[in-house]
């Protein structure tokens, strides 16, 4: 049974069945100073006509809760643009030079928590779990408090007037945890696919992300959707999301479903160098991507950060199979798309655009981050900023200059999977590996193997031991150029790439 609204007040139904709206005037009821559950990730799934109702309401001081804050000019973007947020809560920011600069200036209150947490804080609100215990964060500053919140209006010091607060630490089997508690919503702005009358709903892609998450944690949600359809049009086991979380149903359209990484297979590349242009400057990265290709052995389940390691599936063997996972919500991400392939639905944690293999599924973040932090990944490879000979790694912010967030980078080293990190040797001339990491860390001693264009460092017996060097160097220069005392193997090799 389903209701056509014509009037209405917001709030949760609290019925049998849900409303359809005619029109997104109910976004508009939703009072100052609410927290707002936001879909998506990136723009990939996001619920842009809701986004632009509360736009056109003006409504100020809002607590949003979103993976991260859009771009400068679409998704939270806008809101954030229009003066109405009061505090973003995500795991990301660095898309959104906007809110880096409002956060820097003292305007914007930003509080950045690991992605794989952020999922799982969702997740146990909808199931009435008010707190649990994670090994992301452990021995960090996410453990022991101090994450600026909120800098002093316009300060030149960047003095922090808000900070995050220790955690409670409890330990189970001898290992060290932290509490995290749950984030309930007071309205949940969500976008699927489809819905039939009773509020079941699909998704398509990679759009299910936070989605999933957030529909479940809110007293009040509101869903867009592309389509509604009759009761029965899809099978009982087909429904992701059940229609008992959903309050309100809009048939949305116009949607932009705006790709922020538009990245096509290489062939493209190679038939037409005049309409698509590629970054260029990619020999050392390429270097380094073809000699991590050599650490992938077949049958790996293996999640790819962001930048260099997207490089290492163009130089894997062709006969082996590697199942890749991205923090998005999927398992069995393919090539880059060719030109016509892409989809605004089908993006990978990088947001790029990305095809997915036979056999791939596509899930939720807390499922996603159920299975990194359950153990069910073989390898992570993600970049740094710094490493030092223990394996601690820090690559998610530069106080008062720089900003990213730590997105799943936390979870990820926390995994218990093979940590390798593939970066350059040195940044403009700086030494990436140092003696004492200075900026705030990701993990600590969680590095298993670095390469560079330079050098592997393999860990043993707990500290990076440098196993090889590229046939064009010398020691000398590793060794000027690392910032720690080298333990060089008694087989050091040599890679020639």
């Amino acid at each position: 049974m389903f209701a056509l609204s014509k009037t209405l007040s917001l709030h949760h139904m609290n019925k049998y069945y849900v409303k359809i709206l005619k029109d997104l005037s109910i976004v508009k009821q939703i009072p100052a100073g609410s927290t707002i559950l936001v879909g998506g990730f990136g723009l990939c799934g996001i619920p842009e006509n809701s986004i632009n109702a509360l736009k056109e309401a003006g409504t100020k001081n809002l607590t949003v809760v979103s993976n991260n804050c859009g771009t400068n000019d679409e998704g939270l973007g806008i809101l954030l643009n229009n003066g109405q947020l009061k505090r973003v809560i995500a795991s990301y920011a660095g898309e959104n030079h906007h809110l880096a600069e409002k956060y820097f200036d003292g305007e914007l209150e930003l509080e950045l928590i690991p992605q794989g947490t952020l999922a799982e804080k969702l997740r146990s609100a909808g199931a009435g779990i008010p707190a649990f215990y994670t090994r992301t964060g452990v021995d960090t500053i996410v453990e022991k408090g101090g994450i600026p919140i909120k800098y002093k209006n316009h300060s030149k010091d960047f003095e922090v007037d808000i900070a995050s607060q220790p955690k409670h630490v409890e330990y189970f089997k001898g290992q060290k945890y932290i509490r995290e508690e749950a984030i309930q919503g007071d309205y949940a702005i969500i976008k699927a696919s489809v819905a039939d009358t009773n509020g079941n709903l699909r998704f398509v892609g990679t759009s299910r992300n936070f989605n999933e998450d957030m529909v479940k944690a809110a007293k009040v949600v509101i869903a867009e959707v592309e389509s509604i359809v009759p009761l029965g049009s899809f099978g009982f086991d087909h429904v992701h999301v059940n229609g008992i979380y959903v309050d309100y149903l809009y048939l949305g359209g116009n949607y932009k479903k705006s790709i922020e990484r538009l990245v096509y297979d290489e062939s493209v590349y190679q038939k037409n160098p005049e309409k698509f242009k590629k970054a260029k400057n990619q020999g050392l990265r390429n270097r380094i991507a073809k000699r991590a290709a050599h650490e992938f052995k077949d049958g790996m389940y293996v999640n790819l950060g962001i930048g260099i390691p997207t490089l290492i599936p163009g130089f894997l063997d062709p006969h082996i199979t590697i199942h890749f996972h991205t923090e998005i919500g999927a398992v069995g991400v393919g090539n880059y798309p060719l030109e016509g392939q892409e989809l605004g639905d089908l993006v990978n944690a990088g947001k790029e655009s990305i095809t997915l293999n036979q056999g791939a599924s596509t899930f939720s973040s807390s499922e996603s981050f159920g299975m990194v932090r359950g153990g069910h990944l073989d390898l992570t490879v993600l970049g740094a900023m710094q490493i030092n000979k223990q394996g601690d790694i820090a690559n998610w912010v530069i106080p008062g200059r720089m900003v990213k967030g730590m997105g799943g980078a936390m979870d990820l080293v926390a995994s218990g999977s093979k940590v390798l990190v593939v970066m350059e040797h040195t940044a403009k001339g700086e030494k990436k590996f140092l003696k004492d990491i200075t900026l705030p860390a990701t993990g600590l001693r969680r590095v298993d193997q670095v390469i560079t264009e330079k050098a592997v460092f393999v860990k043993r017996n707990g500290e990076l031991v440098l196993t090889e060097i590229a046939a064009d160097t010398d020691l000398e220069w590793v060794r000027a150029n690392t910032g720690f005392e080298l333990t060089v193997a008694d087989d050091l090799k040599k890679f020639d790439i």
